[in-house]
């Protein structure tokens, strides 16, 4: 999962500055600029979804590209049992407008968070319901990149599934489906996703093709100032040189690459970055700065653990106070309903009773009186 957070993030951060068939240029400009604080200042992303939803009679649209916005800070902070919530309002009210686009997007983005925290049957269920409607929904081709974007976390549920000749399957339906509309800035962006996440995959099948998806994806992230994949990419490159034990190439890519980590705060990647370069640094014998990197990897590991493990804690709390209210009112409508049935059946035996008493005293007073 540490190469996985970050760039899965992206997907959907992107995806906010889309306003369909909207014409307010003061709230795209704020969406644009909520989206610039995302992997900065996500505390600011979250603030300007929260203005954006406080004016009054913005379209529903709008409602939802703050709400999926607001889902992208918290999940920035990692905290993602607020990120989900916030991303299953827009899932709701996609759903109510029958905004299919937004239905996909906001789907495919719960699913995105549930693969962050290795929560699979959840992420599956929301990927497959996203991949179903995108089967069967009628998507303009503005928004046809998303069938892309749902393969794409597929491909990232079978690579953490260790099932890479799927993962790459889906990792090409989504290269397919991208370079279908290299003018969409969307597809583009997320193209070197694919690319990058293809070469870890390729990473224990064949160096080469790793090497040659990478190099791909880093020059989609440099042409497109995308600095996470950039990071992402030069951390599969340095793998490589490390594999092929130059150890210098790879400690090289791997300094420039923990200075993107750092600008884009995204402590799993930078964790993964002081893994290698300890590794790195043992493998020639530079022990003052493997004790350095190794003492780094190990202090953002616990954290990163800590963070998840709360996340997945809290989540399945959630979870469970949800079934025990589900239960706790389905036992209530069984208890008003059998109460009712029971009312009725009481009810009904009185009436009868009363029904067949009335009927006795009838017939008595018509028979007639025999002298004795």
């Amino acid at each position: 999962m540490r190469n996985l957070k970050f760039v899965i993030i992206l997907i959907f951060s992107v995806l906010c500055q889309l306003s369909l068939a909207q014409n307010n240029k003061e709230i795209d400009s704020l969406i644009a600029e909520a989206n610039s604080f995302i992997f900065k200042n996500p505390q600011k992303t979250i603030q300007i979804g929260e203005e954006i939803l406080e004016r009054k009679n913005i379209s529903n649209s709008y409602k939802i590209s703050s709400y999926i916005l607001i889902a992208n800070g918290y999940a920035a902070l990692n905290e993602y049992e607020k990120s989900i919530d916030f991303a299953i309002k827009a899932n709701n009210l996609s759903a109510e407008t029958k905004d299919h686009a937004n239905q996909i997007r906001t789907l495919g983005f719960i699913g995105n968070q549930y693969i962050r925290i290795e929560m699979r049957d959840e992420a599956w269920y929301y990927l497959d319901k996203a991949d179903k409607l995108s089967q069967t929904a009628s998507l303009p081709d503005s928004m046809k990149y998303l069938i892309g974007n749902i393969n794409l976390l597929k491909g990232f549920l079978y690579k953490r599934s260790l099932d890479c000749e799927y993962a790459i399957k889906h990792f090409n339906k989504a290269i397919i489906e991208f370079r279908k509309d290299e003018g969409n800035g969307f597809a583009v962006a997320n193209l070197g996703q694919a690319y990058n996440q293809k070469g870890f995959c390729y990473m224990s099948i064949d160096k080469d093709s790793a090497e040659l998806s990478f190099w791909k994806g880093l020059a989609d992230a440099r042409k497109n100032g995308a600095k996470s994949l950039e990071c992402n990419a030069l951390i599969g490159l340095a793998e490589i040189q490390n594999f092929r034990k130059d150890f210098k190439g790879s400690t090289e890519m791997l300094s420039e690459a923990l200075m993107l980590s750092k600008e884009v705060q995204q402590i799993e990647m930078e964790n993964r970055i002081y893994k290698l370069l300890a590794d790195n640094y043992l493998a020639t014998d530079d022990f003052e700065n493997h004790l350095l990197y190794k003492n780094l990897f190990e202090s953002t590991q616990s954290k990163v653990l800590a963070d998840n493990t709360k996340s997945v804690n809290e989540l399945i709390k959630k979870r469970n106070e949800e079934k025990r209210e589900i239960y706790d009112s389905n036992e209530n409508k069984f208890i008003l309903v059998l109460s009712t049935l029971i009312f009725i059946f009481i009810s009904s035996i009185l009436f009868l009773g009363y029904f067949l008493w009335k009927k006795s005293q009838k017939i008595r007073k018509m028979k007639p009186v025999t002298d004795l």
